[in-house]
């Protein structure tokens, strides 16, 4: 072998220049460690051993033991009757096979499918409750435009009735003042007649004009003043208050009955003014009249023909 060279030693690592020279290994620390733990449990188990040893070897108690003897012969005990072999335990129930245990794919898409179902049963319940509340929405919107549609129409109804009604109650209070109006004018040109005829027969009778408005069917002019207090009379007895609109003077003519007494027998509409009202006052006025005015010589005509209008003049 080479000698190292002076100056290095077992552990130093060798130079470039050394070609020819062997590396060595390293020494292993801890032995001194190693070895101490190894005696220690030598000794243990040395110590273990020898109290081991001394447990098996130690001597038992002593026992003491008396005999005695018997004065009676002892019966010999009964030999017990042989018990029956007990029953074989019954054999065992094999235990039931374990179920196979299912893939965890096929678990896994059992679950999905599971979950699937559940999410398409609470789409169908959502999907019936919306189409219930959208039925019930659309009822009630039909109702109230039902309702609406009604009232509207019952609305139109009672506005072209109610012009149908105007209309009418125009068209025939027109027609009523036409018809008093014509009546009016007939009336006032029988009232000139007769007025031209009760004074050609007070001119014939030599007396002064007297008021017309009652015209006796007997008597023949005797008394020319009949007339006058006859339509007095009446006048006072009326009561009625002509409407601002009427229109002329419309008149009623009567023809009242008289008794010899002058009492009134009956009163008759020969002719009606066209307002029932006024129809109504002048009758109750001639009636309120009776026993109606003697004439000049005591006597009463029996019948007497009365025009009457709400406006003559008193």
């Amino acid at each position: 072998m080479t000698a190292e060279p002076a100056g290095r030693g077992p552990g130093t690592m060798p130079h470039a220049g050394d070609s020819g020279a062997t590396r060595q290994p390293p020494r292993p620390k801890g032995r001194a460690r190693a070895f101490g733990l190894a005696l220690a449990m030598h000794g243990l188990l040395l110590l273990m051993f020898f109290v081991g040893i001394r447990w098996q070897t130690q001597a038992p108690a002593p026992v003491a033991a008396e005999l005695w003897t018997p004065a009676t012969p002892v019966e010999p005990a009964p030999v017990p009757a042989p018990k029956p072999a007990p029953e074989p335990p019954p054999a065992a129930r094999p235990p039931e096979p374990a179920p196979a245990a299912e893939k965890p794919d096929v678990v896994l898409e059992r679950q999905r499918e599971a979950q699937r179902k559940a999410r398409e049963e609470e789409a169908r319940r959502e999907a019936e409750q919306r189409r219930k509340v959208a039925e019930e929405k659309a009822r009630r919107e039909a109702d109230l435009k039902a309702k609406r549609e009604a009232e509207a129409k019952a609305k139109l109804e009672a506005e072209a009735r109610a012009k149908r009604e105007a209309e009418a109650k125009r068209q025939a209070e027109a027609a009523a003042r036409r018809e008093a109006e014509a009546r009016a004018k007939q009336e006032a040109a029988e009232k000139a007649q007769r007025d031209a005829y009760l004074e050609r027969l007070r001119a014939s009778a030599g007396a002064p004009a007297g008021a017309a408005g009652a015209s006796g069917a007997a008597g023949g002019g005797t008394d020319t003043g009949y007339a006058a207090r006859l339509s007095s009379l009446i006048r006072s007895n009326t009561v009625y208050q002509a409407p601002a609109d009427l229109a002329g003077n419309p008149k009623a003519v009567f023809v009242v009955t008289v008794s010899p007494d002058c009492t009134i027998l009956s009163v008759k509409l020969r002719r009606s003014s066209g307002v029932a009202a006024w129809d109504q006052a002048a009758e109750r006025g001639i009636q309120r009249s009776s026993p109606l005015p003697r004439q000049r010589d005591g006597s009463c005509p029996p019948e007497i023909e009365i025009a009457r209008g709400p406006r003559d003049e008193r």
